[in-house]
């Protein structure tokens, strides 16, 4: 047994990297936190790797460094408490729970520029138009991008597909070699408005999830009126965004029909479509209330008019589906729709938010008495977003989201 305090144990670190005798040991978590401070980014990187080896107290470490002001720093303690057990995983959730999940913000958002080339390939994702993506993809370095941003263009395209749309398709599929690397895909329009969605077009994005089979983030920002894809299976797809108010019930069959074993986190904005009633979005949405496309999902983000039908409709699938959604969902976001309380009671009354860590309630139609009333007699273990909820007014059935406009 080594008993001498100066000695290195398995998992400290030594100044210099060695350990002769006279060498300054940085031993034990507190060596770990003292590396962690330093503000050389090398010692932190070290730091933070070492530090899960350390129980709770590297965990602790690991938790708080999610909070650096370092993107760099912060990506590495994502990416470390993304692998570890429930506890770290769960901090995740608590702090910001898009963490928990793969999606483009793992990647650094920089406009391509052809004079510069590709610099850090592993860690951006490369913003580019049309023009600039053929450019990029003459680079030698163009098989190491793992992330793209392409923006549409053809704001004069009202609720028409993108002038664009299908050259960056074609171009896409094309160099779907030159771009073995990619995992993470962005597609739409690059104004990013929380309260408006974008009336600029996107068609078929199927030959995107063919030729892409490593793809694991597709995120779409775009009128999608004209939506497709085929029904296919892509084992590698984690995360799907669906970001509109324009969204047909045979546009959201056919996103839900998607056969995507590895799928955990599903956003999909639907508004109120004009050719059908709530029944009908309610059938299209089937395939992942019953868990039947997306057997692996964590995260399921539901924007819609028809909010009070969806909260039912989930809670119904909880005791009619083999496996149900909601058994091993960690996040159900209901915000920025027309949730009253008739449509939480009944996700309160059938239990079907037992297992859940966040329910996200926010901008919605529910009242801050029944907030209250939930909050004070504890009907509900998970954690709850209610934050800005719209008033109603007597005998008014809201129609619209809360604060989406078009």
């Amino acid at each position: 047994m080594n008993n001498n305090p100066k000695q290195p144990k398995e998992f400290d670190a030594v100044i210099g990297g060695y350990a002769p005798d006279n060498s300054a040991v940085l031993g034990g978590i507190a060596g770990v936190k003292s590396r962690f401070k330093s503000g050389v980014f090398e010692l932190q990187t070290a730091a933070l790797a070492d530090a899960l080896n350390y129980g709770n107290a590297g965990l602790d470490l690991a938790i708080d460094a999610l909070q650096d002001s370092s993107h760099k720093i912060h990506k590495i303690a994502v990416e470390l408490l993304q692998e570890t057990e429930e506890e770290g995983k769960q901090a995740l959730l608590g702090c910001q729970p898009e963490l928990f999940f793969t999606t483009l913000e793992d990647w650094t958002a920089e406009k391509f520029n052809p004079e510069t080339g590709i610099t850090n390939p592993s860690e951006t994702a490369y913003i580019v138009n049309i023009e600039q993506l053929k450019l990029l993809l003459q680079n030698p370095q163009v098989n190491q991008i793992e992330a793209l941003i392409c923006h549409l263009s053809g704001y004069d395209c009202y609720y028409e597909v993108s002038h664009d749309f299908y050259s960056y398709i074609d171009t896409l599929y094309e160099a779907r070699q030159q771009l073995s690397s990619l995992k993470a895909l962005f597609i739409g329009d690059c104004r990013d408005d929380r309260y408006k969605k974008s009336y600029i077009g996107v068609g078929d994005i199927s030959l995107i999830l063919q030729a892409y089979p490593n793809l694991e983030v597709l995120h779409i920002r775009a009128c999608c009126n004209e939506l497709e894809c085929e029904k296919l299976q892509h084992n590698n797809l984690k995360t799907l965004i669906v970001e509109t108010a324009n969204l047909s019930d045979v546009a959201i069959y056919r996103l839900c029909s998607l056969d995507l074993p590895a799928l955990e986190y599903f956003d999909l904005w639907m508004g109120r479509t004009s050719e059908h009633s709530s029944a009908h979005t309610i059938d299209s949405l089937r395939p992942v209330l019953f868990s039947e496309s997306f057997p692996n999902l964590s995260y399921l983000g539901l924007h819609s008019d028809y909010a009070d039908a969806i909260a039912d409709a989930i809670a119904q699938s909880t005791f009619m589906a083999e496996s149900p959604l909601l058994a091993t969902l960690e996040v159900l976001d209901l915000s920025m729709g027309n949730l009253t309380d008739a449509g939480l009671n009944t996700l309160i009354e059938s239990e079907a938010i037992i297992n859940l860590h966040t329910l996200n309630i926010a901008l919605n139609y529910v009242s801050e008495e029944f907030i209250q009333e939930i909050k004070q007699s504890s009907l509900i273990d998970c954690l709850l977003i209610a934050h800005s909820q719209e008033r109603r007014s007597y005998g008014y059935s809201p129609s619209r989201y809360s604060v989406l406009y078009e």
